[in-house]
């Protein structure tokens, strides 16, 4: 569960620190988005992403 929380938040994390970089270099807040919003959000999407998947049945 934690494992997808960190999978997400990362790319959530970098999705927004380095994509507004790239795309608006001249705004000086643009890296904020990723520290403040897409960050812990993609943090808590994955942890229920992580609770989902764990409380389905194995399939084997």
């Amino acid at each position: 569960m934690l494992k997808w929380g960190v999978i997400l938040g990362a790319i959530g994390f970098l999705g927004g620190f380095v994509g507004p970089v790239i795309f608006t270099p001249e705004a000086n807040q643009g890296p904020l988005l990723g520290i403040f919003i897409t960050g812990p959000l993609g943090f808590i999407l994955g942890l229920m992403v992580g609770f989902v998947l764990r409380m389905l049945p194995e399939r084997r």
